[in-house]
């Protein structure tokens, strides 16, 4: 049977279900919750809205608490803008003779996340859940181009994949035939808590890397964290070449029964296995079980490669066939700040990557950076975030690693400047070729200056670091490549 199918047995639902929302009566049940206030009687659907700034009229406002933030102080705001219904855990900030029904509940948040997992569980969506230290949305969005293939597919807006954005996209499930989902996690316990939220039918993970290391207590804890993303029995996607994931998966028991993707020489593992090799000559072959394929490949990068596999595998456990995963790769692009390719009007390439970054991340972008032709190639690495305690180490290998790519000149940037600095020279670089930089608009400048036909340079750093400065300025008059 069909995964869809089985997904839409399980669920006891006809097709007609699927468009299934959930109630504001359901809301109030899996809440404890009660309605009082207006005599209008509240509205069957449940659509929530937890910004107010961008509330539409016949939505439910959520008053949520942050920080810096409290959701009530916005409820004349709300009722401005015709909400629905306002959930509220706290009755001394209402308005005296609030025009529209009050729902009250313990804890706001708490709710909007337990009403999220209910209105999963009425959906009929096939889920799969990525996460992973890198490739997270570049695997999530080449999932759903594939998938949107041939079916209804919807996905994390942007990098809403924290328990509040994944629950959002739970509210939004009716009608969906397939749900991607991205799970980040900056803490213990993030992910199990978004696999009770989201129940995934499938689970990938991408890789266990040196990402926000400083909230975990070392690499084991970070592994096992994102591993939990297999924890209630999602089918998994697995990178063969990352060795947490095959210690864990053998660990668990789910090693036989996985999808494994396998590029070149990596490991070999149990169950089944998507394999390629390539690129070659702008092709890459695939092969699954007994079916074989060539498939156009114009992305450089083997991250980016493996990402696709990943997406690819996820696919085939949803229920695509292997001909339409081959048919949809040359349709493949990456997200936005990744790789993005850009000319200048001097006749240099500048390569965008600085969505995020960590020390792996870091290493397969200056590979990949290797692989463009040019005639010099500039590296411009800013400092990487949530390291913990062995930052500097990072930072050391990161320059070291930058060293044997081939660069002409290597800026670097931020609080690690000086330890990408001292890595570089330490593998082997030139010191007259690395410079240490403080301010973006400076070094731009000095880029306008020295970048000449044929060049390329790659700005790669955390996003704190604000390097989308130094790409308009290098692009202030030019066009997207």
């Amino acid at each position: 049977m069909h995964p869809l199918l089985r997904c839409r047995a399980r669920a006891g639902c006809d097709s007609a279900a699927a468009l299934t929302t959930l109630k504001q009566s359901d809301f109030l049940r899996v809440n404890g919750g009660r309605a009082f206030g207006n005599e209008l009687p509240l509205r069957a659907d449940f659509v929530p809205n937890t910004d107010s700034r961008d509330l539409a009229p016949g939505q439910t406002f959520v008053c949520l608490r942050g920080p810096n933030f409290d959701g009530h102080d916005f409820i004349g705001v709300a009722i401005a803008k015709r909400c629905a219904a306002v959930v509220v855990d706290d009755l001394t900030k209402l308005p005296t003779d609030c025009p529209v029904p009050i729902i009250a509940v313990d804890n706001a948040k708490s709710a909007y996340l337990a009403g999220a997992s209910q209105a999963r569980r009425l959906a009929t969506a096939w889920v799969i859940a990525i996460t992973g230290s890198n490739g997270k949305t570049t695997t999530k969005a080449m999932a759903q181009s594939l998938l949107s293939r041939k079916f209804k597919v919807v996905a994390t807006l942007q990098n809403e994949n924290n328990e509040l954005g994944v629950s959002k996209q739970c509210y939004a499930l009716a009608g969906a035939e397939i749900a991607v989902f991205e799970f980040g996690s900056r803490h213990p316990g993030d992910i199990a808590q978004l696999v009770r939220i989201a129940s995934p039918d499938v689970a990938v993970l991408t890789s266990v890397a040196e990402a926000h290391l400083e909230y975990f207590a070392g690499q084991e804890e970070l592994a096992r964290e994102k591993f939990s993303i297999f924890a209630q029995g999602a089918r998994p996607v697995c990178n063969a070449a990352d060795a947490w994931t095959r210690n864990l998966a053998r660990q668990a028991g789910i090693d036989a029964g996985a999808l494994w993707v396998r590029l070149g020489d990596d490991p070999a593992c149990g169950g089944v296995t998507l394999e390629v090799r390539g690129p070659q000559d702008g092709r890459v072959t695939m092969s699954f079980a007994n079916a074989r394929a060539d498939a156009p490949w114009k992305l450089l990068g083997v991250h980016h490669l493996r990402d696709a596999m990943l997406a690819a595998g996820a696919a085939l456990s949803s229920g695509l066939s292997f001909d339409d995963v081959v048919a949809g790769l040359p349709d493949l692009r990456l997200p936005g700040g990744r790789f993005e390719k850009h000319a200048t009007a001097s006749g240099a390439t500048v390569i965008y990557d600085a969505y995020n970054a960590n020390p792996t991340s870091m290493e397969c972008a200056l590979r990949a950076f290797a692989e463009l032709p040019a005639t010099r190639r500039v590296a411009v690495l800013a400092s990487m975030a949530e390291l913990g305690g062995e930052a500097r180490l990072f930072h050391e290998r990161t320059g070291c690693a930058a060293a044997t790519v081939g660069l002409q000149a290597l800026y670097c940037g931020g609080e690690h400047a000086a330890a990408l600095a001292r890595g570089a020279v330490a593998g082997g670089m030139d010191a007259a070729r690395v410079s240490v930089y403080a301010d973006n608009s400076e070094l731009a400048a000095e880029l306008v200056r020295t970048l000449g036909p044929g060049d390329a340079v790659l700005l790669k750093g955390s996003r704190a670091y604000k390097m989308e400065q130094i790409l308009d300025a290098l692009l202030a008059r030019h066009a997207l490549a």
